[in-house]
């Protein structure tokens, strides 16, 4: 309970040293208060100005109210005023638009929000600002942005995700058929001074195009044809190696070489690719779609956040760090995590974030506890001798269940189980949207056990159970079928199974749960 989230914010000078801070931070108006925003979504099912959908890299659009995506946390709206009509108009003195507060169930739009500065004293900083992704259009020898066929890797992840802008179903930007044969180019924006000015290896490239390599394949019938393009494959991280063997045994193409030239297919449809093989020859080949591998740069923000906390950045603009100490900056108290230090995969990542956490705390133990405030729920109520009524959630975890697993079978054998008064699928089942939506449920249904099939109770049984407490109900009153690591993921070939495997996991959940 004793962290707190500023959204909208950044930082504008940090004074002082290690264990005594003050750092000034500009708190952006928000324009939507976030007490009485419920995420109700009304605000941007009104709101007329459509803008493209940063977080869908501009392969959708988007509201000036909105929020990223249904993850986002906290989950609450905010209004974009560069895109705003009202806010746009009312500064040229003109004043038009106001659907989303005139729609507003709960009176949340405030458009006299203003900028506040806050002065925080702290002990330690952890900076974790990202990466950048590299921007191909500069490259004229791929036709990116010229070529309706030529994607970037970000853009290709969001077509992939069931949570995108085409809900996982792959389609060509040019004439929206499904592909069947996919280059990926490695390299791009990486390992390369000529075409740009990276001469470091971005890390992930190899292992995310052999992800989504093999996620191509599930989506196409038959599997379609996945080829590589590579100068090597760099695979050097925990079972990376395994990996790269795997999509090799499933047929993933792997062509040493570095493509020249990316032309338009026939009638501006797919590609034609030039390239030279290792002995020389030169081949053309044609492709439905072409993937660019992009590379990681240092976050376009970066040189301004270091003259304000007085770090040092390396030649290409990470945080400059020594190889024993790999969260510390050069100013004492200010910590690093993630890849600002250089790009680097999510694992490596994560367990950077730890080493920076870790870090931050040491100079803070005698402050230890002082600040900690204890989170309150409401009275538990007595279930005692109530008939079980028992609330079914089944996830889809965007493709990782429901690409194995016939979710819809699942909910409707859930139904027929004794006990059972409501079932229902969710996309998400973890994110804050979803949980809003269940303790909503819980309450309108008066259910009183929960089963929840979706994944691991080792990672997410915590966060089901708190929102069991938030309602009133004991946390133990909950169920985990854990239909992801211990079946989809394990039985992918054989989705039948896995599908009456999931029904067994189901049942035996809600028996358990009948008993509680």
């Amino acid at each position: 309970m004793n962290i707190e989230i500023l959204t909208q914010s950044e930082i504008v000078d940090v004074a002082g040293q290690a264990g005594n801070f003050n750092v000034t931070v500009k708190k952006n108006p928000r324009y939507i208060d976030m007490d009485k925003c419920i995420a109700c979504g009304i605000c941007a099912e009104k709101c007329p100005k459509k803008v493209d959908d940063e977080f869908n890299m501009g392969l959708a659009k988007r509201k000036a109210a909105y929020i990223q995506y249904g993850q986002t946390v906290p989950l609450k709206y905010v209004i974009d005023p560069v895109n705003c009509i009202y806010l746009v108009g009312r500064d040229k003195g003109k004043k038009k638009c106001l659907a989303c507060e005139k729609f507003c169930p709960t009176g949340a739009i405030n458009f006299e929000d203003k900028e506040e500065i806050l002065n925080l004293n702290v002990g330690s900083l952890i900076l974790s600002p990202g990466y950048s992704p590299f921007d191909p259009s500069g490259l004229d020898i791929y036709g990116y942005g010229k070529i309706p066929d030529v994607v970037t890797s970000l853009e290709y992840e969001r077509m992939l995700s069931a949570g995108g802008p085409l809900q996982g179903h792959l389609a060509k930007p040019s004439d929206g058929k499904e592909p069947h044969s996919i280059a990926w180019i490695q390299c791009v924006g990486s390992r390369n001074t000529n075409k740009c000015d990276n001469g470091y290896c971005s890390a992930v490239c190899c292992m995310y195009a052999m992800k989504q390599a093999l996620v191509t394949a599930t989506h196409i019938p038959g599997g379609g044809q996945q080829s590589i393009f590579n100068m090597d494959i760099r695979s050097n991280g925990k079972e990376f190696e395994l990996y790269y063997q795997y999509a090799r045994e499933q047929d993933v193409r792997f062509v040493r070489a570095r493509p020249h030239t990316i032309e338009p297919g026939e009638n501006n449809n797919g590609v034609s690719m030039t390239y030279f093989t290792e002995d020389g020859r030169q081949v053309n080949e044609k492709f439905d779609m072409a993937v660019l591998s992009i590379g990681m740069e240092a976050s376009k923000g970066i040189k301004s956040l270091a003259e304000k906390t007085g770090i040092t950045l390396s030649p290409y603009n990470f945080a400059e760090t020594s190889s024993y100490n790999p969260s510390s900056s050069n100013r004492d108290g200010i910590f690093i995590g993630g890849s600002i230090n250089r790009p680097m995969n999510i694992p490596t990542a994560v367990a950077m974030a730890s080493s920076a956490a870790s870090e931050a705390t040491i100079g803070l133990v005698s402050a230890k506890n002082t600040l900690t405030k204890e989170k309150k729920y409401p009275p538990e109520k007595n279930i005692a001798g109530q008939e079980p009524r028992v609330g079914v959630f089944v996830c889809s975890c965007g493709v990782n269940i429901a690409n194995i697993i016939d979710v819809a079978s699942v909910v409707a054998y859930a139904e027929s189980l004794p006990n059972v008064v409501f079932v229902e699928n969710n996309m998400f089942s973890c994110s804050t949207d979803t949980q809003n939506m269940m303790a909503k449920t819980i309450v309108e249904k008066n259910l009183n056990r929960i089963v929840i099939a979706a994944c691991s109770p080792r990672t997410h049984e915590p966060l089901f159970q708190d929102t069991l407490k938030e309602i009133g109900l004991n946390g133990y009153l909950i169920e985990m079928a854990n239909i992801r690591n211990q079946n989809a993921w394990v039985h992918q070939k054989e989705p039948e199974k896995a599908t009456q495997k999931a029904k067994d996991q189901v049942r035996m959940a809600v028996a358990k749960a009948r008993m509680a």
